[in-house]
């Protein structure tokens, strides 16, 4: 019987083939809940697995949440549990452990499958199908340890050696051909695991843990990026150890940090955001951050929504209430900084983007957060690797849940808007190969502030007219929804007609600008401004174009 830390290990590289795989690529609210599910099992938290928590942390459900009146959770765990049974049926047929939820709980359960024994019934020629694998349960209980100090990420075997032995732990132990066969069958399927997630260009990468987190690299592998690297979420005030954001990303609750208290916002409500929960506590005062960093090129984006000082609130006040500044290892990020003014608004999410950030020598980046007028505050911070002198691509799928295309790119869920609504049609779109994108579109009145760094950048634009033409709800055709876009107060679209330069309903259209620049206050601010009828847009992407 293997001891505890290897057995850790084989659940690990588990947990991960599923993560990685084909099957839970296509289903990313599904692969966010199973890794939760798997989070809270190996952090020795399964007990916290209860039908209002896994809504709220997990399915990004309010916090007045009621699953006795909302079986999302219950809907979710059964379609989570036949796409398992589906994975090990057909792409994770040779897994040595096999994942599942028991019927009525939450909590993962490992089984190890036995030898494959090869028979066929009478019907069958010789060259029959393999019979049914018999599994039986791993005996060791759920792994115990400290909240937030567990990684699903697999260990390789052999990098572990026993105490004093200058061979594997693992090797040392082997007394039977059989379990030598077993363990190089593990070591294949680790190899292949760390092989896929290598490989995969979207944000459905497991990272390596930091602090004992799973977290998830938000960009595709490049040349430029140090394959130990990994990104940082952390949600400043936040007492839970993590919360798992509408586009899957694991944030870990607040760490690293001198100085400062916490609080949380009073209102329920953020614009420009799918995701309050992300606004909704902070640090404030006087404080900094030093957060561990591997060597290697960074993406920062620090979080702020001003619900303190404003108009409409108990507090009053407005522009020039609250002003700080940030600097990163000493270099100055913002000086006389109001959010309130940069939002345009209080209760309003802003964020501002850095390229180029780097650890210091001492392998650490330390944020400092300095008084001005009142004191300053941080809702979330978020550091993920990137190319040097370049942003990650930032790919918007206007719908409530995130999509990965047919190349691998992840287009997150809709965020960075305010106005207009979203609207869902299931209507096969033409001259795309990925229809699915098109599925959803926000329409109305409406704007994106999408933040970047100081840049140039190139702006694609996705339409298909799904509800006016001959064949559609809406009837009518050219002529029937015209609309004007504009960046940064500079027309991009005037007066244009997603039917009639598509020609026809139902068909992709794509719309692209170069060389566009940020604001001063780091967006590329999208307006959306109907002339007939309501404008609309299905997806959003926003490419680096800096050299």
């Amino acid at each position: 019987m293997p001891d505890v830390i290897e057995s850790i290990e084989l659940k690990k590289a588990a947990i991960a083939a599923v993560f990685s795989s084909r099957t839970f690529a296509k289903c990313p609210n599904l692969a966010r809940l199973f890794q939760y599910l798997c989070q809270k099992y190996l952090e020795g938290s399964a007990s916290d697995l209860k039908e209002y928590n896994i809504g709220v942390d997990a399915l990004g459900r309010p916090s007045d949440f009621d699953p006795s009146k909302n079986a999302i959770v219950r809907v979710e765990v059964y379609r989570l549990r036949e796409k398992l049974k589906k994975y090990y049926r057909d792409e994770g047929k040779s897994d040595a452990l096999v994942i599942s939820l028991p019927s009525g709980s939450y909590i993962p359960q490992f089984t190890r499958r036995g030898e494959i024994k090869e028979s066929r019934s009478p019907e069958e020629p010789a060259s029959g199908r393999l019979q049914k694998v018999q599994s039986k349960p791993v005996a060791l209980p759920p792994p115990a340890g400290p909240k937030g100090h567990v990684s699903i990420i697999p260990v390789n075997p052999l990098t572990k050696t026993a105490a004093g032995s200058g061979s594997p732990r693992w090797l040392s132990r082997l007394k039977h051909p059989a379990l030598i066969k077993f363990y190089l069958f593990i070591i294949v399927g680790l190899l292949i695991a760390i092989g896929v997630l290598a490989t995969r260009k979207s944000g459905y990468l497991p990272a390596e843990a930091r602090s004992g987190s799973l977290l998830r690299a938000s960009a595709a592998a490049s040349p430029a990026v140090n394959s130990a690297q990994q990104a940082v979420r952390i949600l400043a005030g936040y007492t839970k150890a993590q919360y798992v954001d509408r586009a899957g990303h694991v944030w870990q609750g607040d760490r690293d940090y001198e100085g400062g208290g916490t609080s949380s916002q009073p209102q329920p409500f953020f614009a420009r955001t799918l995701d309050p929960t992300l606004f909704r506590t902070f640090r404030l005062g006087d404080f900094s951050y030093n957060i561990p960093l591997h060597p290697g090129t960074y993406e920062l984006r620090l979080y702020f929504a001003e619900a303190i000082y404003g108009p409409d609130t108990l507090s009053g006040g407005g522009e020039g209430s609250r002003v700080f500044t940030v600097t990163a290892n000493g270099k100055p990020l913002l000086s006389n900084f109001d959010v309130l003014s940069d939002a345009g608004g209080n209760g309003i999410a802003d964020v501002r983007v850095f390229k180029d950030i780097t650890p210091g020598p001492d392998g650490y980046l330390r944020l400092k957060f300095g008084r001005n007028i009142s004191d300053p505050f941080v809702d979330a911070i978020e550091a993920v690797p990137s190319e040097r002198g370049k942003i990650n691509p930032i790919r918007i799928a206007t719908q409530e849940d995130c999509f990965t295309d047919h190349a691998g790119n992840f287009w997150s869920p809709d965020r960075y808007f305010k106005g207009g609504r979203l609207a869902v049609r299931k209507i096969p779109v033409s001259n795309t190969p990925d229809p699915g994108l098109f599925s959803g579109e926000r329409y109305g009145s409406f704007s994106y502030a999408i933040p970047v760094a100081e840049g140039k950048y190139k702006l694609t634009l996705k339409f298909a007219e799904t509800f006016f033409g001959p064949n559609n709800a809406g009837g009518g055709g050219a002529g029937s929804r015209i609309f004007d876009v504009y960046c940064n107060g500079v027309a991009l679209l005037r007066n244009f007609d997603v039917f009639k330069q598509a020609g026809a309903e139902n068909r992709a259209l794509e719309e692209t600008f170069n060389g566009l620049k940020p604001n001063a206050q780091g967006k590329l601010v999208l307006e959306f401004v109907p002339v007939v009828n309501y404008a609309s847009v299905n997806a959003i992407e926003v490419v680096d174009e800096s050299k």
